[in-house]
């Protein structure tokens, strides 16, 4: 398959002329029905999978429609690869969802393009790069090993324990207090507020990012009203943060030269008076770190934790490594440690190959251009798809099983048959996650403290785990009762 992608240079106001080979209505793609198109075969928040049974039946590009207007999607991973790449100058993130997450306050680097996003970029990159990580290491230890003693503490008084609830509280805590420097201890805090207005805000994201026709817009329900309260309250919790971080900031000015986390970083970086990054910019970034870190990370570590419980010659295999690299100690407290975790890294990329967090890239080209040998006018809505090579036996062979152990190999593959470079965990080219690093750290620390420390159990009895769409794809539960490993 043709992967390149051909534009007009950028500045001109006049594009030379494209060579491709056919249009959009070329293309193959599900029938439909008038005026609707293919809307009602899209199951609203598990859409992700009407997609990926497309694919295997269209093939590596095709379109549908919804309400008369085309929607491309493109599995290809090398030309996911360099669509991804291209922006923001040729693609950006669709309109309609950054529209949606602005009116729930959530902006910041995930709802900018161009210029601004790269300024923002550099800035949000300062306060979450591999030396930041490491100096909030030991603070993730503490963090960590307070999971652990929860979980001990409830199953010595025959207490069940809520995985994903503890998953999700334990993530909170971590990017708070390395993106705000404060400890909110909602693990150990049942019904923590602001836990409670993310996972508010998350929904209402998701409902409404697969609603037909933005009623909000015109008369909001009791539910809406909820979530613009959540969004608020988030505000004020991050400015909260912020006011505490710049008055410790003044009592000790070296820590603007040397911010120890996040938010120091970009209120040094605001203040500067060469810089023109603006406090609304600070407040945005702040509240899409949190929000962000708190839900990919939890949600990556619960799909783990289900696979791993339905595996369990998989599981034997990472009890096995952890036990060797971790001996006595019951997790881990050296940094260098985090490299000796090869299956934990098959483990999760695996798991990211059948439940990624973001399976689907909503993207809109800037201008006209040519993908796979097909002509995208200006302003068509794109998906560009992890589905593609993940879910395909010829990348993947007996694709819907469970196994780590093809991320392991004696020498590194070539290029182009490294699986890795199949995936987009983290998303691609300019615009990778920035948190990347901390959220690796982080699934390494605490899948070993769990393997080490306890046997996974699925619970037969609960019903099947679904795949939900919140903005991230997350699991409907955590069906897995844990027992202390002798």
């Amino acid at each position: 398959m043709e992967s390149k992608i051909s534009t007009p240079a950028l500045n001109e106001l006049h594009p030379e002329k494209f060579n491709f080979s056919r249009a959009i209505s070329d293309l193959p793609g599900p029938k439909g029905l008038p005026l609707l198109g293919n809307l009602m075969q899209l199951e609203k928040r598990q859409a992700h999978l009407t997609i990926a049974k497309w694919i295997r039946e269209f093939g590596p590009i095709f379109r549908f429609s919804i309400l008369g207007k085309h929607v491309i999607v493109v599995a290809d991973h090398t030309v996911v690869s360099n669509l991804l790449r291209e922006r923001p100058e040729v693609f950006r993130r669709n309109d309609a969802s950054t529209k949606i997450m602005k009116e729930l306050k959530i902006t910041g680097l995930v709802s900018t393009e161009g210029e601004q996003w790269r300024r923002q970029r550099k800035q949000v990159m300062r306060g979450l790069n591999a030396e930041v990580v490491r100096n909030f290491f030991p603070k993730m230890v503490f963090m960590t090993d307070r999971m652990l003693q929860r979980w001990k503490t409830a199953l010595a008084n025959g207490k069940p324990v809520n995985v994903h609830r503890d998953l999700k509280a334990l993530s909170l805590d971590i990017i708070v207090a390395i993106a705000m420097g404060q400890d909110i201890d909602a693990l150990n805090r049942d019904g923590n507020k602001l836990q409670r207005d993310i996972d508010n805000l998350y929904l209402r994201l998701g409902k409404r990012g697969a609603s037909i026709f933005p009623y909000w817009r015109h008369f909001k329900l009791p539910a809406d009203r909820a979530a613009d309260k959540s969004a608020k309250d988030i505000e004020e919790a991050v400015a909260g943060f912020i006011k505490s971080t710049r008055e410790r900031m003044d009592q000790q000015p070296h820590l603007k030269q040397k911010p120890s986390n996040m938010l120091e970083a970009m209120i040094a970086a605001s203040d500067d008076p060469d810089s023109d990054f603006t406090d609304e910019e600070l407040i945005g970034n702040a509240i899409t770190s949190v929000v962000g870190g708190e839900d990919t990370t939890a949600n990556s570590i619960a799909w783990m934790i289900n696979l791993l419980a339905t595996s369990p010659d998989a599981a034997a295999r990472l009890h096995a490594e952890v036990d060797l690299v971790l001996g006595n100690e019951p997790l881990v407290t050296e940094w260098e440690k985090l490299t000796q975790f090869p299956f934990l890294e098959a483990t999760h990329s695996e798991s990211q190959r059948l439940r990624p967090v973001a399976p689907i890239f909503g993207l809109q080209n800037n201008i006209d251009c040519v993908i796979a040998g097909t002509f995208i006018p200006k302003n068509t809505r794109i998906l560009a798809t992890n589905a593609g090579a993940g879910l395909n036996d010829a990348h993947f062979p007996d694709w819907e099983s469970f196994r780590p152990e093809r991320f392991i190999f004696e020498q590194k593959p070539p290029e182009c048959d490294d699986p890795a470079r199949k995936l987009f965990p983290f998303g691609g080219g300019p615009r990778l996650c920035p948190g990347r690093f901390l959220a690796l750290t982080e699934i390494k620390m605490v899948v070993s403290m769990i393997m080490h420390n306890f046997e996974l159990e699925l619970d037969t009895s609960a019903p099947p785990v679904k795949q939900i769409i919140n903005f991230f794809m997350v699991p409907s539960a955590v069906p897995v009762r844990i027992k202390l490993r002798k």
